[in-house]
């Protein structure tokens, strides 16, 4: 297993980060609590907060040519220059909606409903949106469903089990950044490249929703088709949707205002809330950034900052494994179980699936709660979670997932907690 970083923010960055974040240590009745679930959302920054209120506070249309509507006008145009440098997308078109999981259904039915019969492939671990879309424009376009086993042992999709799948008439490839329940991170760069070799047509989506806030996005560099985010997984609010979609797709058939751009995806007036709030999120990456690089350039602040969020959570991750000389790690705590962790190494995502011998999950995160720590379980009952826990031979897990805001003494409190569970429970 590769060795991952242990060196955790400055302690100066650490007050700074902390700082930005609403509710960080308290809920909204200001009972003390760690929230140890951003895989289910993601704590909030302030600066996210305000702008959404300041914004929706407004009365005036942006495509008016009075001042407020011309400074709401650069705010939107703002937005989507930064999502554009968040994704590293210099071609091709941005489409927004109420949810990525909308998006990605948009764009993979409009795939399918532009190419000739062939078949679509996908995996046994990709989120609902994304399998559920692809199984549904196979049926309503005549295509064939291929499904990517996992590897149960990783929690992963081996590149072979894609690339075996993919033929002269595949249509289209669906394939997930990162699994929000098994935490596995794909190289989508090589991926990508092992998929065009085998079929240069193919188009190639990727549902980057679970691992934009950990790592470097680039589509441009990973030569891909579409890719969805969504910003309340990534400090930011709920209630839209980003994708960027290649020039090669964007002007395909779609629901659209016939009087606007073929590659126009967005139907409809704009929420310049939306935007304001996507920039909010990209100052916040960048002040990272900014702390360990003097550069004035924005996109080499957000790589920069990404990367330094990567390393901050790989370095929870290993106090989490291993713990310290004063507190136990998991990996050394009867009763507990670590799925895929060991397997991926630094392509984990900070998220632990953990199950424990002497107590069920859903009942682990009740005692969890009861020490006001907040963790889920995710279970075959959920059809969230069925297709994808049966892909890796589990039933249930504790899913653990917190984010790089958080200190080595939260962890320690977390792996204190997880002993006392783990010791006391029958």
């Amino acid at each position: 297993m590769s060795e991952r970083n242990t060196e955790f923010f400055p302690k100066q960055l650490q007050k700074i980060v902390a700082s930005r974040f609403l509710y960080l240590n308290q809920d909204s009745y200001e009972n003390n609590r760690l929230f140890f679930e951003n895989a289910g959302g993601s704590l909030r920054l302030e600066s996210v907060v305000d702008a959404q209120a300041r914004l929706t506070a407004l009365p005036d249309c942006p495509e008016r040519t009075h001042d407020t509507a011309l400074d709401i006008r650069k705010i939107i145009d703002q937005g989507i220059q930064d999502i554009r440098l968040f994704l590293n997308a210099k071609d091709g078109s941005i489409a927004t909606s109420l949810t990525a999981s909308k998006l990605i259904f948009e764009i993979i039915s409009v795939v399918a409903a532009a190419s000739k019969q062939g078949n679509i492939v996908t995996t046994a671990i990709e989120h609902p949106s994304s399998y559920d879309a692809c199984q549904f424009a196979a049926e309503q376009y005549n295509h064939e469903l291929r499904v990517a086993n996992a590897d149960p042992v990783s929690g992963s999709i081996p590149i072979r089990n894609i690339v075996d799948l993919v033929d002269d008439q595949t249509v289209l490839v669906s394939v997930i950044l990162t699994s929000n329940i098994t935490g596995a991170m794909h190289n989508i760069k090589k991926y990508a490249a092992e998929i065009k070799e085998k079929n240069p047509q193919t188009i190639i989506v990727v549902d980057g929703v679970q691992g934009a806030p950990h790592g470097v996005i680039d589509v441009e560099d990973w030569e891909i088709d579409a890719l969805n985010i969504a910003p309340y997984k990534m400090f930011g609010n709920r209630g839209v949707g980003f994708a960027y979609l290649s020039d090669r797709i964007a002007s395909f058939p779609h629901h659209r205002l016939l009087a606007t751009d073929q590659d126009n995806w967005n139907v409809g007036s704009t929420t310049p809330s939306n935007f304001a709030s996507f920039t909010k999120i990209i100052n916040y990456i960048c002040e990272i950034g900014r702390y360990f690089n003097s550069s004035d350039d924005r996109r080499t602040l957000i790589v920069e900052g990404m990367n330094r969020i990567h390393l901050q959570e790989q370095a929870i991750l290993n106090r989490l494994i291993n713990g310290t000389s004063q507190v136990i790690g998991i990996k050394d705590i009867p009763n507990v179980t670590v799925h895929f962790e060991k397997a991926n190494g630094k392509t984990q995502d900070l998220i632990l699936a953990l199950t424990f011998d002497n107590i069920s999950c859903p009942d682990a995160v009740q005692k969890y709660g009861e020490n006001n720590i907040l963790v889920y379980a995710r279970e075959s009952s959920s059809h969230y979670s069925k297709r994808i826990l049966g892909a890796v031979k589990l039933d249930a897990i504790v899913r653990v997932s917190p984010i790089h805001c958080h200190t080595p003494g939260d962890i320690d409190k977390f792996l204190e907690v997880t002993r006392l569970i783990a010791e006391n429970s029958n």
